[in-house]
């Protein structure tokens, strides 16, 4: 199941590949001396996704590392109404890659832990102040947004999608139509990213 703050039932419309795909690229680039930077940094990998629901945005960008279970991934919800004009879908993802690109921007340069690793690379959090480990809201342009950081692996998640497509037909048609409903969207390239000033120690 995705991960998403708000609790109501609604069904959702994946984000377009050709978005995530941009996301991801742009991530790995702005990001690609502080990897080369982390220690023990060995396969390190962005990927970007996001779901649409009918009252809820959802992007979530992790970094993981080929063949460990865990991965650092950092979640955006803004609030969605579909019928208002503003704010967007546009609008809400521009603020939604704003916002954890300055959250990946605090976690490369955190102070190690006790064990000298960086909390991209650690398998757990708890070691490490300042990172949001529940929905918590905060401010970008204006407008309110919720991040929370975790170590799932997206990864994993997929593979268990794959599991369910070849094993459930029923599954795959759903799946293929709630992409060609988000294709229907027209969706902004994300923004470069800057300096991060989310406080994380």
């Amino acid at each position: 199941m995705k991960e998403r703050r708000k609790l109501t039932q609604s069904s959702c419309s994946p984000l377009p590949h050709d978005f995530t795909k941009m996301l991801t690229e742009v991530f790995s680039a702005n990001f690609s001396q502080n990897i080369e930077k982390l220690e023990g940094n060995a396969d390190l990998h962005f990927r970007a996704e996001g779901e649409i629901y009918s009252d809820e945005v959802v992007v979530r960008v992790s970094l993981t590392e080929q063949g460990k279970l865990q991965a650092t991934t950092v979640h955006a919800s803004c609030d969605f109404d579909p019928k208002a004009s503003s704010p967007t879908v546009e609008d809400l993802l521009a603020i939604a890659v704003d916002a954890i690109g300055d959250v990946f921007a605090a976690l490369f340069e955190a102070k190690p832990d006790t064990d000298g690793k960086s909390p991209l690379l650690a398998s757990t959090l708890s070691a490490f102040s300042g990172i949001p480990f529940q929905w918590t809201e905060t401010e970008v342009s204006k407008r309110k947004i919720y991040l929370k950081v975790d170590k799932s692996n997206p990864v994993l998640e997929q593979a268990a999608d794959d599991w369910l497509a070849k094993n459930d037909p029923e599954f795959e048609r759903k799946l293929k139509e709630a992409e060609q409903e988000a294709e229907a969207l027209f969706v902004l390239p994300p923004k470069k990213r800057g300096k991060s000033d989310s406080g994380l120690h």
